[in-house]
């Protein structure tokens, strides 16, 4: 039996507002027929490539449409009142681009009334669904690095962003966020993804500011979870580099550990690749390989010589899974498994099986717990709880 296409509107029109004019071609089961952005001649050419009725008014677009699915994509500290307003136009879907909120209080509001409303509200968390960052989560939920104990993670921007990535707006875009709302968004979920059950509990982090004088420069953090692990996170938007982001991950477990360079900086190559200093047999390793390789998650298993105390021989040689090159990901990845996951009405749709529950409004509420703390932290100069 077939269903009627979702009814979708979008709502912000800007860098990734307008990707999901794409994202939705490319589905027989949406239908986009409304979208909105203050920018009226953006609205409308938005509209014309889809066939859709243009708005400059959000409030407008939902009273007419009615639509079943609403994406707000306006710029981070924008979020709250297109929300609220979709949630109280009865829309039964929601997706929103992260963070929840830049603000703790409006990410309470909204997960408040997504939880009155008995609406459904899914956090384009999109590193989840990039293929190393899959390959990083499955290695660590199958414990075979071990209990992990640290790790660190770097995710920095150049600093054209906050003043040039959104043509004139960009300073009021950037005023009105932060690296540790931008960029430290992404890392935060991702570690609680990954590590999860494990939860932060507690921050301290420092930040500065003076480069650009209307934002903090950058933010550096010690995240404590609840299982004694403790992460780095660190994240500036000031850099002179080559490129528009450079992002590292590293993480060390009791047998072995993870090295990930996503984004690269001078100099480094796209890489990734797990390290297991006791690694299960082969015919184990072999069966692990495969399951990765039937998400689509291409590694290889290889095999090196590790320093010794004294000298090289057999018994440094260790096995590791390992992928160079890119992962050809990008920020929509995670908008299918969400679209499925609406149709079957369920959190974990087939398209996204043993990968946990897609994210929702908890884990970004959660999110922006730690962010706040991390901002308190910085402030305060002292350790701070994530309440």
């Amino acid at each position: 039996m077939t269903t009627k296409p979702l009814k979708a509107a979008i709502i912000g029109l800007g860098l990734l507002g307008s990707q999901y004019l794409e994202a939705f071609g490319k589905r027989s089961d949406v239908a986009i027929v409304g979208v909105c952005d203050v920018r009226r001649a953006v609205a409308e050419s938005a509209a014309a490539q889809v066939h859709a009725t243009p708005y400059t008014n959000a409030d407008e677009l939902l009273k007419s449409q009615r639509p079943d699915l609403v994406v707000v994509a306006t710029p981070d500290h924008l979020h709250l009142a297109p929300t609220l307003a979709a949630l109280d136009a009865g829309a039964p879907v929601i997706i929103q681009e992260k963070p929840l909120a830049t603000d703790l209080a409006e990410a309470e509001a909204i997960y408040e009334k997504v939880e009155q409303r008995g609406a459904k509200l899914f956090v384009n968390f999109a590193n989840r669904a990039m293929p190393y960052d899959l390959a990083t989560y499955y290695v660590l939920q199958q414990g075979l690095i071990g209990q992990p104990v640290y790790a660190e993670s770097r995710l920095d921007d150049n600093i054209s962003v906050p003043t040039r990535l959104w043509g004139e707006r960009s300073r009021d875009f950037a005023t009105g966020s932060s690296p540790a709302h931008f960029l430290l968004s992404h890392v935060v979920d991702l570690m609680h993804w990954w590590f999860a059950p494990a939860q932060v509990t507690e921050v301290f982090a420092i930040s500065q500011e003076g480069v650009l004088g209307f934002t903090p420069d950058l933010y550096d953090a010690f995240l404590i979870f609840d299982s004694g692990l403790k992460v780095r996170v660190k994240a500036e938007w000031i850099k002179h580099i080559d490129q528009i982001v450079e992002y590292y991950s590293c993480f060390t477990g009791e047998r072995g550990g993870v090295i990930y360079n996503k984004r690269p900086g001078f100099g480094v190559q796209e890489s990734w690749r797990a390290n297991f200093s006791a690694p299960p047999a082969a015919d184990a390793l072999a069966a692990h390989q495969q399951r990765l390789g039937e998400q689509g998650i291409d590694v290889r298993l290889a095999h090196h010589y590790r320093p010794a105390a004294v000298a090289y021989d057999v018994s440094t040689v260790r096995a590791s899974f390992e992928h160079i090159g890119g992962d050809q990901a990008h920020g929509m990845m995670l908008i299918g498994p969400i679209l499925d996951a609406v149709q079957q009405n369920t959190l974990t749709p087939d398209s996204w099986q043993q990968r946990g529950p897609l994210p929702t409004h908890r884990d970004g509420l959660r999110q922006v717990q730690v962010v706040q703390a991390l901002i308190d932290s910085a402030r305060s100069g002292r350790v701070v709880t994530v309440r």
